[in-house]
C-alpha cells in the first residue's frame, strides 16, 4: 500500500505589524549644543560657519558674508595702487546689456521684499511662577481694589500721578467719596501745566527817578531799574546824585546795560554815600577790572550788606581779580552777602568763611546787647549769695556789661586779622 504525501495548499494571511508611531524632534538645549559643536572639528565648524542666511538682521554684516580670500599678498597694501587698479578695470569692463529696456517709473522682474522678522512682542512667553499655595489663594480671593492696593504698597503706584494717588489714598483713610476718574480705576494722565501770568514791564522812568533822588525825595527809599533802558548820561548823572544822598537803601540796576564807564563813577559814588545797604548789578556789561574796583570801593564806607553781581560779559574773571576780590571782601566787616561766582575754591572759601564771621559778630553784638540790658534790669540772680548779703568784687567784675570800644570786638581783633 503506497502512502499518500497530503499538502496544505490553504493560503495564509500576512501578518500586517503596526507602524511605528512618529516622535516629534524637540529643541536641543544649551548643554547639548555645547557637547556636539565640542566633537566637531576646525573644518567642520568652518563648513558649518559658511552655511548662513544673508539676510539675518541678528548677524553683523561682516559674519554673513561666505566669501573666503585664501591667497597670498602678492605685494605690499598700497590703497593707492588698489583704487587705481578698480578704476582701470571699471572702464575696460563693456557694461551689461539689458535684455529689457529700462522705463522710469517701472519695477523690472521681481521687487525684493524683506522678510519679517519676528519681534519679541509679537511672541507669546508663559511665565510659570510658583508663589506657594498659601499666596495663590490669598491672591485668587483677592478682589481689584486689593490688587491695586497691594502695587501701591509694592511701589508700583509710580503708573499713576501724584494727583491720583494722594486721591486714592486720601479717601480711603478718611471715608470719602472716590472719584472713578482720580483714583485707582483712573487712567492716568499727565497733571496740566499751571499757567502763571507774565512778569509786568517795569515802568520806572529813569528821568522821574533823577528828580527824585535830586529832590531828596523822602519816600524814594529803594531804586528799581532792573530791565529798563537807560543811557549811560542818565547813569552818570543818577551816581552823581547819590553821592550826596541819605535817603536810598536800595539799588537795584539788573540787565540795564550797564557800561564799564557808568560802572566806575559808581565806585567814586559808593565811596561817599554811607546809606546804600544793597546793590545789584547782575547780568551787565561790566569787565572784571571794574568788579575789582567796585569791590575796593564798598571798603571806603563800610555800609553795603549786599551786593550782587553774577552774569557779567566776562565769564571768567582770573585768578588776579578773583584774588583782589577775595582781599577786599576780606577787608570789609559789614558785607553779609556776595552774589558772585568763583572759578577757584580757594577764593570761594575764604570769602564763605568770612561772611560767616560777619553774621557771627552781629550775633554776638545783639547777644552781648541782650545781656546788658537784662543785668541793668537787675535780671540776673546770684544763687549763692543770701539776701542782704554783699556781692563779692571779684562776681561784680564779672557782671559788669561793659561797652567795647569797637563793635568788631567781640570777634576778633584788628590784630588777629593781620
Amino acid at each position: 500500500m503506497s502512502s499518500t504525501k497530503v499538502v496544505d495548499y490553504s493560503i495564509t494571511k500576512p501578518s500586517t505589524a503596526s507602524p511605528a508611531k512618529k516622535v516629534n524632534a524637540e529643541p536641543l538645549t544649551d548643554a547639548e549644543i555645547d557637547s556636539l559643536l565640542e566633537n566637531l572639528t576646525s573644518d567642520e565648524i568652518e563648513k558649518l560657519l559658511e552655511d548662513v542666511d544673508p539676510d539675518d538682521t541678528h548677524m553683523p554684516p561682516s559674519a554673513r558674508c561666505t566669501y573666503n580670500c585664501n591667497k597670498a599678498p602678492t605685494g605690499p597694501f598700497s590703497k593707492k595702487k588698489l583704487l587705481n587698479y578698480i578704476y582701470d578695470q571699471a572702464k575696460k569692463t563693456p557694461d551689461i546689456r539689458d535684455h529689457v529696456p529700462h522705463v522710469p517709473g517701472t519695477t523690472r522682474g521681481k521687487k525684493w521684499v524683506p522678510p519679517q522678522q519676528e519681534t519679541l512682542a509679537d511672541q507669546e512667553f508663559e511665565l510659570d511662577f510658583e508663589l506657594g499655595d498659601e499666596i495663590e489663594m490669598a491672591l485668587g480671593d483677592a478682589s481689584t481694589q486689593d490688587m491695586m492696593d497691594l502695587a501701591g504698597i509694592m511701589g508700583l503706584h509710580s503708573m499713576i500721578n501724584q494727583e491720583q494717588y494722594h486721591h486714592a489714598v486720601g479717601a480711603k483713610n478718611y471715608g470719602g467719596d472716590v472719584d472713578p476718574e482720580l483714583g485707582w480705576d483712573g487712567v492716568t494722565k499727565a497733571t496740566p501745566l499751571k499757567c502763571y501770568p507774565a512778569e509786568p514791564p517795569n515802568l520806572t522812568d529813569p528821568v522821574d527817578v533823577l528828580e527824585k533822588i535830586q529832590g531828596g525825595d523822602e519816600e524814594q527809599k529803594e531804586v528799581n531799574l532792573n530791565n529798563v533802558e537807560v543811557s549811560e548820561k542818565q547813569f552818570l548823572e543818577i551816581f552823581e546824585a547819590l553821592k550826596g544822598n541819605t535817603v536810598l537803601n536800595n539799588l537795584s540796576l539788573s540787565n540795564t546795560s550797564l557800561t564799564d564807564w557808568a560802572a566806575a563813577n559808581l565806585c567814586h559814588t559808593l565811596e561817599n554815600n554811607e546809606a546804600i545797604e544793597t546793590i545789584n548789578l547782575e547780568s551787565n556789561c561790566i569787565m572784571p577790572q571794574t568788579l575789582s574796583k567796585l569791590f575796593e570801593s564798598l571798603n571806603a564806607t563800610q555800609s553795603i550788606k549786599e551786593f550782587k553781581a553774577m552774569n557779567q560779559a566776562a565769564q571768567v574773571l582770573g585768578n588776579r581779580v578773583e584774588m583782589a576780590i577775595t582781599k577786599s571782601i576780606e577787608n570789609n566787616k559789614t558785607l553779609l552777602k556776595v552774589g558772585m561766582q568763583f572759578e577757584f575754591n580757594d577764593c570761594q572759601n575764604r570769602v564763605a568763611v568770612h561772611l560767616q564771621k560777619n553774621l557771627d559778630r552781629i550775633r554776638i553784638k545783639r547777644i552781648a546787647a541782650k545781656i546788658a540790658e537784662r543785668e541793668n534790669t537787675g535780671y540776673f540772680m546770684y544763687p549763692s549769695v543770701q539776701p542782704g548779703a554783699t556781692i563779692p568784687e571779684q562776681e561784680k567784675e564779672w557782671t559788669k556789661a561793659g561797652t567795647p570800644e569797637s563793635e568788631y570786638e567781640y570777634y576778633y581783633s584788628d590784630g588777629d586779622e593781620e
